[in-house]
């Protein structure tokens, strides 16, 4: 499957106004990494990732082509998304009874 990206401000937008259906961590074709992939009322887009203020500092080669956001595994993705609001976080935790 191939989807376009967008960037994390139109995604909080989007949320904003009703357009986001479900955000769901996907597993990247040809890698073995994951990505936040975003199905809306009429688009289903991957996540970008955000260039760097100073990017000569990391990437000195095309630091500034359109990528998606890559995590290593399933579970770094869903807590990123948790993590800025884009999917509910953790209400019920559980603990052991043992002192």
């Amino acid at each position: 499957m191939k989807a376009r990206l967008i960037s994390l401000p139109s995604v909080q937008l989007a949320r904003l106004l009703g357009l986001v259906r479900r955000i769901e961590p996907v597993e990247l074709q040809d890698s073995k990494e994951w990505g936040l992939l975003i199905r809306g009322r009429g688009f289903t887009r991957l996540l970008e990732q955000e260039l760097l203020h100073a990017p000569n500092l990391i990437r000195p080669i095309g630091w500034s082509t359109p990528r998606p956001m890559a995590f290593r595994g399933k579970q770094a993705a869903v807590t990123y998304a948790q993590h800025l609001g884009l999917l509910p976080r953790q209400k019920v935790w559980s603990v052991s009874a043992t002192e």
